[in-house]
């Protein structure tokens, strides 16, 4: 489903802004939400004009992922943030990847 793609892409762009505009943030913390969120921002477009593939939606999954471990620690707000988003994107990735699973043709 390209909505889904759509989604992720929008909350990669947030992830990047939110990277830059919420407070409490120090250098290493807002590279990696950035890179994350650019990774993000990517691949949801190439899932979302593309042809379906599913390995691009799990590589969206992937990155969701990375972003919740990488935010995993001290609960402050942008850290939690980056955490709600990379859960978002994790589930929105893994809806997307099964909905564009198709299965293989059998001839029988």
């Amino acid at each position: 489903m390209k909505a889904l793609s759509w989604i992720n892409f929008l909350l990669g762009l947030w992830l990047i802004v939110a990277a830059f505009a919420l407070p409490v943030r120090t250098g290493s913390v807002m590279a990696a939400e950035s890179v994350a969120g650019i990774v993000i921002v990517v691949l949801a477009y190439a899932s979302a004009v593309g042809r379906p593939r599913p390995g691009i939606s799990w590589s969206v999954a992937i990155a969701g992922l990375w972003i919740v471990v990488v935010s995993w620690g001290v609960v402050t707000p942008s850290k939690l943030n980056a955490m709600l988003v990379g859960l978002l994107v994790l589930g929105l990735g893994t809806a997307n990847a099964v909905s564009r699973h198709v299965p293989a043709r059998t001839d029988a």
